[in-house]
Formats: structure tokens, C-alpha cells, sequence
């Protein structure tokens, strides 16, 4: 999949590009994790490009697919471009093109640098780039409006997390590469990653319209679960499925040692629920859940059996 915005060549309609690779066994990707990969791709476009102008709005249109592969390209061009006729692709467009493409590169550069975690430093250097020490010590330099949009826009925080929890719900694809256009990446993201920068993953940051809503008595009932923790569990609670993350480390311990989770299973636990505001509704609405200590667990009554001997 690739992004692509025309340059100015009146002859040859060239283009300026960048291009996503799924990396995997097969030239097949689920229909689900391309769809709303694809959606989560183009809102963080959207975002960057936000973040670098006020004033320019973009279109993204998929072109026809490669054969042999599910590589796409993405045409990237200014709303008030509706042919060639009416306007020629400027020197100007072709700079901007650049811009957002480099812009989006770096958004994903350090995403993987943080993982989804607050910096521990944050330096600016003379030379418009900016020093980050993420949460292990390590420090890169990163360009500074691409730094910038990334850690001051939460939607694009949240685009991303969610981009990564589809690609790591899908276990056939083994990578996510940005390439430009002689197909040289710009950065790979493989797939022992994506759940440090999913939403299970990653630690949220709450913005000013939100707040955390504490549950000490949260009785849930589980519906499928992960022993390994990389993935939430889904739980019904008050009679609606959820879906939660499980950070309490004793509860892992107890698995290990051998203790019986199964589905139908009762987690007596504290729980925290994260709300948003909805101006539409004028009120808080549940965002998402996070079990940080298990009370007590309940298992499922075994069923008896029916005596069919009279």
C-alpha cells in the first residue's frame, strides 16, 4: 500500500510515494486487519497533515491493486484539485508531498521509540530535532515537528494503538513497513512489537475531556481469555461484553503455579474504567477497562449429569 501525490511533470503524471508493506508468508491479508489498518493509516495521515498546515486539506484515494500482491497505492492530493485541467501540480505541491511524507515516517518512528509510554526526557537541540529518552534510557533524535505531532496529538496516539492491535490480532502478518518510493524502508515495525504499540499494549495518557472511574467490587464473568497476557481478555460484566486489560502480575503467578481459568469463570477484581466526554450526550462514556488486582476467583458449578437409567 502506498501514498502517492502527482508532481508537476505535464507529460508523465509521476508520483511522490509511500508505501506500506505487511510483511508475511503470503500476498493475502485478512480482509478485517487491511480494512481497518487502511482506516487507522489514513486518520494518522489525516492528523499529520493537520499538524503541518491549518489551511491545506488532502484527499486519499486507493488505486487499483498490484497484481501478484495486496500492495496499494494511496493518492494523496489537495481537495481543491479536481483535474488537471483546472490547475497544474505545482513545485509547491510536490515540496508538500515531501513534508507529509517524511512528517508521517517520523510519527511512526517515535511511536516505536515510546511504545505508547510517556518520555522520561525530552531535549531540543539548535538544529530543529529533539532528543527523547523513552521509559528504558535509550535516547534517539527525532525531527522536531514530527516529534511535536506525535506527543502533543492524542488522536493520533490512539489511531496508532488501535492500528496495532489489529495487525496483532492478525498472526499472519509478520511485519508493517514504511517504504518510499524505490521501496527502501523508512522503518519496519515487526511483529513481536505490535503489542507494545497496541492498545493492550500501550499505557494510556489521559486527555482533559476524560477521567478513570474505580470499580473495587467488579464481579465479571470470562469469555475468552489469553495466557499470555499479550491480548485483552473479554469479560461480561452487568450483562455487557467487555474487553480488558490484565496488569494485576500476582494473577500470572497464579497461573503459572497451575490454578484453573477457564470460560464461565468468575473473577471477583478491582477494576478501572476509563470515560470519555461526549458532548452529544452530555456525559461520560466508557472507554475502556483495566483489571489491576483480582479479588477472588470463582470457578464455573460443573453441570450435573442427567440420569436417563429410568
Amino acid at each position: 500500500m502506498g501514498i502517492s501525490l502527482p508532481t508537476s511533470n505535464t507529460n508523465e503524471n509521476k508520483m511522490e510515494e509511500l508505501k506500506i508493506k505487511f510483511g508475511g508468508d503470503t500476498h493475502e491479508i485478512e480482509a478485517n486487519t487491511y480494512i481497518n489498518s487502511l482506516l487507522h493509516f489514513t486518520n494518522i495521515v489525516q492528523e499529520v497533515n493537520k499538524g503541518i498546515s491549518k489551511d491545506k486539506k488532502i484527499e486519499v484515494k486507493i488505486r487499483a491493486n498490484i497484481a501478484g500482491s495486496f500492495i496499494v497505492d494511496l493518492m494523496i492530493m489537495p481537495s481543491d484539485i479536481m483535474d488537471g485541467v483546472k490547475q497544474i501540480f505545482s513545485s509547491e505541491h510536490i515540496t508538500y508531498a515531501s513534508e507529509l511524507i517524511k512528517t508521517v515516517s517520523e510519527v511512526y518512528k517515535v511511536a516505536k521509540h515510546l511504545f505508547g509510554k510517556k518520555p522520561k526526557n525530552i531535549t531540543n537541540d539548535k538544529d530543529e530535532s529533539i532528543r527523547i529518552e523513552n521509559f528504558e534510557g535509550t535516547v534517539q533524535v527525532f525531527d522536531f515537528r514530527g516529534a511535536n505531532i506525535y506527543l502533543n496529538n492524542p488522536n493520533i496516539k490512539e489511531a496508532i494503538a488501535q492500528e496495532f492491535e489489529t495487525l496483532e490480532s492478525d498472526k499472519n502478518v509478520t511485519s508493517f513497513e514504511l517504504l518510499n518510493k524505490n521501496e527502501e524502508p523508512l522503518i519496519e515495525i515487526n511483529q513481536k512489537e505490535f503489542y507494545d504499540l497496541s492498545s493492550s499494549g500501550s499505557t494510556e495518557e489521559l486527555t482533559k475531556n476524560e477521567r478513570i472511574e474505580t470499580v473495587s467490587n467488579a464481579n465479571l464473568n470470562i469469555s475468552s481469555l489469553d495466557w499470555e497476557f499479550k491480548k485483552k481478555w473479554d469479560f461480561y460484566y452487568l450483562g455487557n461484553k467487555i474487553s480488558a486489560k490484565v496488569t494485576d502480575s500476582t494473577f500470572g503467578e497464579r497461573i503459572d503455579k497451575g490454578e484453573r481459568f477457564g470460560k464461565g469463570d468468575t473473577l471477583n477484581a478491582e477494576m478501572e474504567i476509563t470515560q470519555k466526554f461526549d458532548e452529544s450526550v452530555n456525559s461520560y462514556v466508557n472507554k475502556s477497562y483495566t483489571i489491576t488486582k483480582i479479588l477472588k476467583h470463582i470457578e464455573r458449578p460443573t453441570q450435573s449429569k442427567l440420569d436417563l437409567s429410568n
